[in-house]
């Protein structure tokens, strides 16, 4: 066999025998106590670092481990943010439907989820319009609109029967928010649904321009609006048996 095939043969087996990247990972994450005993090895490793210059193993390890900190502080931080927004949509919903369960008639109905609604944080204006129908007996204070003009306003809402958040022309807001549209920037519209079928339309309003937009989780606004349908079906069913 000539040198330079022995050499060849030689360098092959060499390529084999090489440990991946992953192996050594691997290796490393079993016995973590590796480096201890390796204090030649670890003056000799070095590693790149944004500003250009090599730092030290140990000092990558400490940054790795001060922004895993951070990292997890903020996840905590968030973690207490959404129990507080639960915690306060929790009270929000039980003043609502505790109110709701109390008041007689429709037009208490009406005045209570408006009045609810007005005083949450972000609804700067609340409006509710009923559907026009028989036996609704409400007081002239209370709202009230044909479902064709509605639907010929708010196709949308009537059609998918959930929220449809973001802004409205300058007329339909006029015609939603008559005292406040001039401040209006952006609005989440909530029907009042009971068994698929439209009895009212709630209207918020807010200052913030895109603040109800359409990536906004509108969950909590669809169960309000299900929650006063079904206490007014309630009393449109009493009204019409009597």
């Amino acid at each position: 066999m000539s040198k330079d095939a022995s050499a060849a043969e030689q360098l092959a087996e060499n390529e084999e025998s090489k440990l991946s990247s992953s192996q050594v990972a691997d290796y490393l994450r079993v016995h973590p106590e590796f480096f201890i005993e390796q204090d030649d090895l670890l003056a000799e490793l070095s590693l790149p670092h944004e500003s250009g210059k090599a730092i030290s193993l140990l000092e990558r390890q400490v940054t790795i481990l001060r922004e895993r900190g951070i990292d997890a502080r903020q996840k905590l931080n968030n973690l207490i943010e959404n129990a507080r927004n639960n915690d306060q949509l929790f009270d929000t919903t039980r003043n609502l439907v505790l109110a709701l369960l109390r008041a007689e008639g429709i037009t208490e109905i009406a005045n209570v989820a408006q009045d609810q609604l007005s005083n949450q944080i972000n609804i700067d204006v609340c409006e509710i319009i009923l559907v026009e129908r028989n036996h609704l007996g409400v007081s002239p204070s209370v709202r009230v609109e044909k479902s064709e003009k509605l639907q010929q306003d708010f196709g949308d809402v009537f059609r998918l029967k959930r929220t449809h958040c973001g802004i409205q022309s300058d007329e339909q807001l006029a015609y939603l928010f008559p005292e406040h549209s001039s401040k209006i920037k952006s609005t989440a519209l909530c029907p009042v649904v009971n068994n698929s079928e439209v009895l009212a339309l709630l209207a918020f309003g807010n200052h913030t321009e895109n603040f109800f937009n359409v990536n906004l989780d509108t969950l909590f606004l669809d169960f309000i609006g299900q929650v006063i349908g079904a206490v007014i079906d309630k009393e449109l069913t009493k009204a019409a048996s009597d």
